[in-house]
């Protein structure tokens, strides 16, 4: 089996996609990639953040199911979402900048000797900025050349992602054994898992917790964790690799901006998405997220699905001005 080479994307829940909208385009200063529907409920929005450039491995997505009740936190959950920055020095000028928004935040930490901000966003979704100092990984995305965030702070991609578990070592087998992971460090209740070059792009920590409740997803928690595959090929043997260890399994599915196998490992839900074609399949880049786009297969649905989603203005607006 070819490596897996780090995080492809995240998917977490919204209450508002145009709220969603304005807090990570204006204040997180990341790009709006792709504006589209979520292809199992046609109903609800499935918007994509990353860099300029839509690089591979940088996306951070939502879903504005309808009306969805708040989150209950707890175990058995993707309880963190990790975000990279450059440096450490970026972490001082965010501090600074959640202060003027007056965004929730902790401070700075460090987790394993790497520095980060815990933060939560209107939602309460759970997230940390964490600094590429040490170790990033695979190549950082692009800066968004909209935002007034400096290129030296900006966000470049998605980093270390937390789960939070009531048996770790169902996660442990899964990661190392069947996924090719290596088992890294432990911190307590914590251990770090770290796949392909390593470092924020590419790494998982699974924490123990037997004392909390489990989590009930709602707005503001996290729906699944996608991993890196290159191309339909190396998908399809992950494919038969799930079918032949009997894990429950979705099989090969076509999501038209990439290809998806999704399995339920205890309570987590994994997606090993693909690199290609990427979101100029349907958009030139220099207007990808402005209008709403669908896949072929829901197009003959446009009229229905444009009277049904709230309509939001969604054209680029330069904050560096």
């Amino acid at each position: 089996m070819e490596q897996l080479t780090g995080l492809h994307h995240l998917t977490a829940i919204t209450s508002d996609a145009n709220k969603n909208y304005d807090f990570y385009t204006r204040i997180m200063g990341m790009r709006l990639l792709k504006k589209t529907v979520n292809q199992d409920d046609i109903n609800a929005y499935h918007t994509f953040f990353g860099d300029e450039m839509a690089s591979a491995g940088n996306d951070l997505t939502f879903f504005d199911f309808n009306s969805p009740h708040k989150a209950v936190p707890g175990t058995n959950s993707i309880s963190s979402v990790g975000l990279r920055v450059p440096s450490d020095k970026a972490l001082d000028y965010w501090v600074e900048r959640f202060n003027k928004f007056e965004i929730e935040h902790e401070g700075i930490d460090s987790v394993f000797g790497i520095k980060g901000i815990r933060f939560k966003d209107f939602d309460g979704l759970k997230l940390r900025l964490i600094s590429d100092e040490i170790n990033g990984g695979f190549a950082p995305g692009v800066p968004n050349t909209h935002s007034d965030v400096p290129k030296e702070n900006a966000i470049v991609g998605l980093a270390t992602m937390e789960i939070m578990v009531r048996h770790d070592d169902i996660q442990h087998n899964f990661l190392t054994k069947d996924l090719g992971f290596t088992h890294t460090d432990t911190d307590g209740s914590m251990k770090r898992y770290e796949t392909g070059p390593g470092g924020n792009s590419s790494s998982i920590h699974v924490i123990k917790n037997q004392t909390l409740g489990n989590e009930i997803q709602g707005a503001g928690a996290v729906h699944h964790l996608a991993l890196r595959v290159p191309n339909d090929e190396v998908l399809n043997e992950w494919v038969t690799k799930m079918r032949e260890k009997m894990y429950p399994n979705s099989g090969y599915v076509e999501r038209h901006y990439f290809q998806s196998l999704y399995t339920r490992i205890g309570s987590i839900l994994y997606e090993f998405a693909t690199d290609t074609p990427g979101f100029t399949v349907d958009e030139p880049i220099e207007t990808l997220g402005e209008k709403l786009s669908l896949p072929p297969f829901l197009e003959d649905q446009r009229t229905h699905i444009e009277k049904t989603v709230r309509p939001f203005d969604t054209k680029r607006v330069n904050y560096g001005l």
